[in-house]
């Protein structure tokens, strides 16, 4: 079955990524880390080395890694989606049996900043999504006050925090 109904929105189409986009998506989420790190936040530390190569193209190649590209075909964008649940997962939420898809490594291409580009991805999940009585989930680190604005104001709700300190996770859903 076919995740989203439609996979365009204003200028940008979205489509899942192949192993020739391995390099242009691992770009993103090091600039990403990179610019988080710049603000103090620790989320992504993994990605400041090349052993996240392998996995970015694991991803890639089951097929849960998506790309947003402009009408140039430029990659301004790029996020995970997937309905099983990883280990990450079951750390963050528990062992679950549920109909929920998870959100993970969504970020968007430097050049592309302040675009409102994540909150257009977001929101043609929520209008494209093929769910029914469902949920998406996603988190971020607890500290980085920005991330937790900016789901929250995306109509996802708060469900907890895992963990503690700097090791503390904000988790989120949005139930359909």
């Amino acid at each position: 079955m076919e995740l989203f109904m439609n996979h365009t929105f204003e200028n940008y189409k979205v489509r899942k990524a192949v192993t020739s986009d391995s390099s242009a998506v691992f770009q993103v989420l090091r600039d990403a880390a990179v610019w988080l790190r710049g603000k103090g936040i620790s989320q992504w530390e993994h990605l400041h080395n090349e052993v996240e190569v392998g996995e970015v193209l694991e991803d890639i190649q089951d097929g849960i890694t998506y790309v947003v590209e402009n009408l140039e075909g430029d990659l301004v964008a790029t996020f995970n989606f997937t309905g099983v649940q990883n280990a990450w997962d079951v750390a963050m939420w528990g062992k679950r049996d549920d109909n929920a898809y998870y959100i993970h490594r969504l970020a968007v291409h430097k050049a592309h900043h302040n675009k409102q580009i994540g909150r257009k991805v977001l929101v043609w999940m929520d209008e494209n999504i093929q769910l029914k009585e469902g949920f998406l989930r996603l988190d971020c680190i607890a500290n980085n006050s920005f991330l937790n604005k900016f789901y929250d104001k995306a109509g996802y709700t708060f469900s907890g925090h895992v963990g503690e300190g700097e090791d503390a996770f904000s988790i989120y859903e949005k139930a359909f």
